[in-house]
Order: C-alpha cells, then sequence, then structure tokens
C-alpha cells in the first residue's frame, strides 16, 4: 500500500496570512501532486466555512466534505508548516496537514497526529525540522515510499 504522506507531500517555509489562503495552499499541494481535483481543493473551503478545521496547538487539518470525496482520486496527506504564524479562529496556526480521502485510510496518520502533539519533542522536530524524512517518522512511522 503506497504512502499517504510522501516527501513531495512535506513543504517547509509555506507562507500565508490567513486561513482562506492556507486552506487553498493544502488543495493545491493536494492537487500537485495528483491526489485531488480542483473541485475538491475549492469543497476544502466549504468545508471550512461550516465548521473550522483547527485542531489546537497552532495546528489545523483543512478537508473536503463528504459530497466531495469523489473528487479524491487516491487518499493522501499534505503537511504545510508556515515560515510565520498566522491567524485561524482566533489562534496562531504554524503547521497545518490537508487531507483528501476517500474513505477513513487518513486515520492512522490523524492518530500520530493527535500522538505527536501530546509528546513536546515530537511536536517541536514538526515546528523546526527541515528534513523530510523526521517528518515522515513522526507522522507516518511505517511508511514506504
Amino acid at each position: 500500500m503506497p504512502s499517504l504522506l510522501s516527501k513531495s507531500g512535506i513543504h517547509f517555509g509555506a507562507t500565508a496570512s490567513s486561513k482562506m489562503e492556507a486552506v487553498a495552499l493544502c488543495g493545491a499541494a493536494l492537487q500537485s501532486i495528483g491526489a485531488a481535483s480542483k473541485e475538491y481543493a475549492d469543497a476544502m473551503w466549504v468545508r471550512e466555512q461550516i465548521a473550522s478545521s483547527y485542531l489546537g496547538n497552532a495546528v489545523a487539518m483543512p478537508h473536503g466534505t463528504d459530497e466531495s470525496r469523489k473528487f479524491v482520486h487516491f487518499g493522501q496527506i499534505v503537511f504545510l508548516r508556515f515560515a510565520q504564524p498566522f491567524i485561524w479562529d482566533d489562534e496562531e496556526v504554524r503547521i497545518c496537514i490537508g487531507i483528501a480521502a476517500q474513505g477513513d485510510e487518513h486515520v492512522d496518520i490523524i492518530g500520530n497526529l493527535a500522538d505527536a502533539l501530546l509528546d513536546e519533542e515530537k511536536f517541536h522536530t514538526l515546528l523546526t525540522t527541515d528534513d523530510s524524512d523526521q517528518v515522515l517518522a513522526i507522522l507516518n512511522p511505517t511508511h514506504e515510499e
């Protein structure tokens, strides 16, 4: 089974000044690796207006609506870390995990992210590393590329 997170989906030093820009960047990253169409990327913003994808601890996890899953070509996750934090629903965000999923294939990575948010050392690594292998090791420890 291919990895749901690959080096091509990891981006350091992204820039956004709003959650709208950040969601658009996640959608564009998913499109650029072929995981989803523009319709899915657009649905990510629709979903964000229904309910915030801000998780806490400077992390947001934008994704599309259930109806937009038909525009997902294959399940994939992208990791974007921003050079400067920006405000998302009155909170600072430094990391966005964009999700394109056809089913529940992304659940393991969400669990790994939750663990990393609770582990000070792992979370510090996600905030500071420029090594995509370290991000893969934390979020998708059993990945195979």
